[in-house]
């Protein structure tokens, strides 16, 4: 199983995550919540095998720079 926890850095980044992570691992569990007016953003995200290596790789080509938590 993997599991992630990661804190983009605005909505726009935290918008383009999620909408990414349902149409590439739709298996997956996401929680997510944002708060706008103190900018603060989080994805918690977990996948279970065979899915949780292509769910690490992904993560780390397209949202590599996302601080992670």
């Amino acid at each position: 199983m993997a599991c992630f926890t990661l804190r983009p850095s605005d909505r726009s980044e935290f918008d383009s995550l999620l909408g990414e992570l349902a149409t590439q691992f739709p298996a997956a569990h996401v929680e997510a919540a944002h708060n706008d007016n103190w900018a603060s953003y989080r994805v918690d995200i977990s996948c279970d095998a065979p899915w949780e290596g292509d769910l690490t790789a992904w993560l780390q080509s397209k949202h590599g720079s996302c601080p992670r938590t």
